[in-house]
């Protein structure tokens, strides 16, 4: 089975509460009502899902793209958002291979992406999210801590961060512990912010 085939079937099944939060991500809330994402930005969250996170961001004005690779979790998305009374631009697609211009994105949400990626396609993914933001754009990463164990998922560290996002591209923060809720608990996580260098920073 592929994972496209395994995501799909997850969707399908209804079997996909123990990694979706109840409602979108705290963290997030948090990071919006701070007034780091600006007025009218163009966000994009990767591997959306089900599309809490981005209808969370549509609600307050943004332009908002969601994309994910399965396409059974879109149409719970646009459920969702048809529910919600939101409108959000969804995209099947990969986040190794954005389907989207280059210098145009203002914020990525990643929530559970970044520690599903091998270490292979680490690289990729951080030419991917550094391709698609514009100078000074931010990417807000969250996602397993090396407590968990590695079979289920590639832990986010602050070696990892340092080696595919560059100081010569991005300004990193701290790379924090935190809760990673859901309905079925909470995942010991790490969560880092970092943002697209360029002539101004």
């Amino acid at each position: 089975m592929s994972d496209n085939d395994m995501w799909d079937s997850l969707y399908e099944s209804g079997d996909f509460a123990h990694w979706e939060p109840v409602y979108a991500s705290p963290e997030l809330s948090a990071f919006v009502a701070a007034g780091f994402v600006e007025e009218n930005a163009k966000v994009l969250d990767v591997g959306c899902g089900g599309g809490l996170d981005s209808i969370f961001l549509a609600q307050y004005k943004f332009e908002v793209i969601g994309i994910d690779f399965s396409q059974t979790a879109l149409k719970v998305a646009r459920k969702r958002a048809k529910k919600a009374r939101v409108k959000v631009q969804w995209c099947l697609g990969s986040v190794l291979g954005l389907p989207i211009e280059s210098g145009v994105i203002d914020f990525i949400n990643d929530r559970g992406v970044f520690h599903v990626i091998e270490d292979s396609d680490r690289e990729r993914y951080g030419s991917e999210v550094f391709r698609v933001l514009n100078v000074g754009g931010r990417v807000l990463i969250r996602g397993a801590s090396a407590e968990v164990e590695r079979e289920r998922f590639n832990p986010v560290t602050e070696e990892a961060i340092d080696k595919y996002f560059p100081v010569s591209k991005f300004k990193r923060g701290p790379v924090v512990s935190i809760p990673l809720f859901s309905s079925e608990g909470a995942l010991p996580s790490k969560i880092v912010v970092l943002q697209k260098k360029g002539a101004e920073l």
